[in-house]
């Protein structure tokens, strides 16, 4: 029988400060949890860790990293036994790049505040999503994700991203992919069906969005909720290119766009068909190609976080 409740860190294998992040981590829980770290491994990141976390019995898994290693913490949940999971609270310390899940969930990196709030038991039963999808070997899979995924110019990025040549520094890589997806992108015709709504027509960028931010700050979806057991869909249709840098600055701020091809709605579940596949970005990484199945499971997470 544990005499402490057990907290394990999964921290991003990359960090340069691991051994000055374990003995901070330490220092600050050691007096009230048995404290365990694991480090995410190249390829398979975090998702394997988290699972074997949850099937050591940790009763708090926290992962120290990026959007990325969120996603694939949550793979890694959904991925352990269901009696062992539902045990269990995710945390995230964020201390990755853009860091937009965590503005949803309104966290910070700072170990003094996360140990407050698992001391008062700030918790949000969090919705994630469940995806089925086109892989990139052309066969069916699955997957979830928490914060948002995208096709369009976002799913092009990401796949230019993917393929880019590895000899650049990753600064420059991401600034190459951005302009060839921007310079490249063609607008593809998709339809998208749900119970209560269906659109069809060419796409700029369709976001389907639990969280609110991406694009390292970008509020693209102001009204989204992690609680409402619904994702919002921002559906940018026949708009230029020309005017989505022009109103970059309104969605970074989370201002609606007043324009005739922007849609927004809510849904509980969609289908997504198009005739030529478009590539999926799903938290920043380019995981395959439509068709899409997607379908919102309420509160399954509990985290760590404030509502």
């Amino acid at each position: 029988m544990k005499n402490r409740p057990k907290i394990t860190f999964v921290i991003h294998g990359k960090l340069k400060t691991i051994p000055t992040i374990k003995k901070k981590l330490t220092l600050v829980f050691e007096k009230d949890f048995e404290v365990d770290f694991l480090l995410t491994m190249p390829k398979i990141g975090a998702k394997n860790q988290v699972t074997k976390a949850i099937e050591e019995q940790a009763d708090y898994v926290i992962i120290a990293g990026g959007d990325g290693s969120i996603n694939e913490t949550i793979n890694g949940y959904m991925s352990a036994p269901e009696e062992l999971r539902k045990k269990v609270v995710l945390g995230v310390l964020p201390m990755g790049t853009g860091n937009d899940f965590v503005k949803s969930l309104k966290v910070k990196n700072n170990y003094e505040e996360l140990l407050e709030l698992i001391k008062q038991q700030s918790f949000v039963d969090v919705d994630i999503a469940a995806v089925q999808f086109q892989n990139l070997k052309n066969e069916p899979d699955n997957r979830y994700f928490i914060n948002i995924m995208d096709i369009g110019i976002g799913g092009s990025v990401a796949e230019n991203l993917a393929k880019s040549s590895k000899l650049f520094s990753a600064n420059l890589t991401y600034a190459k992919a951005i302009v060839s997806g921007f310079l490249k992108y063609k607008k593809q015709y998709v339809e998208l069906s749900s119970a209560n709504y269906n659109w069809k027509g060419e796409i700029l960028s369709l976001c389907m969005a639990n969280g609110k931010y991406f694009g390292s700050g970008m509020c693209i979806a102001r009204d989204a909720s992690l609680t409402d057991g619904k994702i919002q869909l921002t559906i940018m249709g026949n708009v230029s290119l020309w005017d989505y840098i022009k109103k970059l600055s309104k969605i970074k701020r989370g201002e609606k766009l007043a324009h005739k091809e922007v849609t927004y709605a809510e849904v509980e579940g969609c289908s997504i068909q198009a005739p030529k596949p478009c590539p999926i970005d799903m938290d920043g990484e380019f995981i395959g190609y439509t068709p899409i199945e997607l379908k919102v499971l309420p509160a399954m997470v509990r985290m760590i976080g404030r509502k």
